[in-house]
């Protein structure tokens, strides 16, 4: 689990960088001008504050405050030091005017991409507003706050706590079954940090009902927050069965990255690890869709494993061979079997072992 985590914190690093880039590059359109050429101090964002305590601010000021606080940690700092400013947030929220409740709304996922101090308060005033307009029709304003969900989850610890006090979970589970594919990113999105954040305190029931969500939604696209948040859930055995459905797709994408050198490593770790989770306690038939596909010869399977095992990232390494050490151990004597057929085609392992210590 602590390997997961790990190759977790540096994907959700990178995609709360990323989620800071596409707020940024969603505004700028509507500002008519480069971004980067306008900064933002402190005083603007003080003013702009006060001017949303006594009333709404009009659209170009609102887009301005936004762009205020994701362009800077000490603009959010700033904001939260206005008294009384997320209940002026959470007022217009709430309120009837959907162009004010969605500028508010992302001025508070824009907070949330601040520290652990921000995100905390944020969840404390915003959150019941944000995961009651779950339920809303508005696509761009529940895109928002999901994506709010999951940058509150992944930057505080009890952020996460106040929002699965009010079952936010069960919203997200929900939408995975309902929403359409525009919507979809964000679901995942917000599912993944929430799950991460949270893994030891969401009950076994509750992660197969996610699994068996994804499962119903078909999730097969090939890029990270997809496959980690699947290979969260494959750590709990209980989610296995649901997760077979993904099997051969991956298996697929394990191949094709054969032939550009494995290029995509946080995938293809992704990838490793739902395998090495699922197969270790599946039936032969299911493992044999790894082991004997119709489409790959055991040559082919043999070439993946070496050139798994000699790539130049550690951590590909130590997940090719926690699915070996999986398989080898395997109930069924067929894949122990097969197994060693394997290995005794492989450089030595306790030399790849040894690579991949400290």
């Amino acid at each position: 689990m602590e390997v997961i985590r790990e190759r977790l914190r540096e994907a959700i690093n990178i995609d709360r960088k990323e989620q800071r880039a596409i707020v940024v590059n969603k505004n700028r359109p509507a500002l008519g001008e480069c971004i980067e050429n306008v900064s933002y101090s402190s005083v603007f964002v003080t003013e702009m504050a006060k001017k949303l305590k006594k009333k709404t601010l009009n659209i170009n000021d609102y887009r301005r405050l936004q762009n205020a606080l994701i362009q800077s940690e000490l603009n959010i700092e700033t904001l939260l030091k206005v008294d009384n400013i997320l209940f002026a947030l959470a007022r217009d929220i709430s309120g009837n005017n959907p162009i004010s409740q969605l500028n508010a709304t992302n001025c508070c996922c824009n907070i949330a991409l601040g520290n652990t101090k921000a995100c905390t308060a944020v969840a404390k005033h915003i959150s019941p507003y944000i995961i009651t307009e779950c339920e809303s029709l508005n696509r761009p304003l529940l895109e928002v706050c999901l994506w709010t969900i999951g940058n509150l989850s992944s930057g505080s610890k009890k952020a996460f706590e106040i929002l699965h006090a009010q079952k936010c979970l069960q919203y997200i589970i929900i939408l995975m079954h309902e929403c359409d594919n525009n919507i979809l990113p964000s679901v995942i999105y917000a599912a993944l940090h929430y799950i991460y954040s949270g893994f030891s305190s969401i009950t076994e029931t509750e992660l197969v009902e996610l699994a068996e969500a994804c499962k119903n939604k078909n999730l097969l696209e090939k890029n990270s927050d997809t496959l980690w948040l699947l290979a969260l859930l494959s750590s709990n055995i209980a989610c296995s069965k649901s997760l077979y459905y993904v099997l051969p797709s991956i298996v697929d994408f394990l191949h094709q990255s054969a032939s550009n050198n494995f290029s995509n490593t946080i995938l293809i770790a992704a990838c490793l690890r739902i395998l090495a989770n699922v197969l270790s306690n599946a039936s032969e038939e299911i493992v044999n869709i790894f082991l004997k596909n119709p489409k790959y010869s055991h040559l082919d399977v043999q070439i993946l494993f070496r050139g798994l095992l000699s790539h130049y990232h550690k951590y590909i390494r130590k997940e090719t061979i926690w699915l070996l050490g999986n398989l080898y151990n395997h109930a069924s004597s067929n894949i122990n079997q097969t197994i060693q057929d394997i290995i005794s085609f492989l450089p030595p392992l306790e030399e790849i072992i040894a690579s991949t210590m400290g």
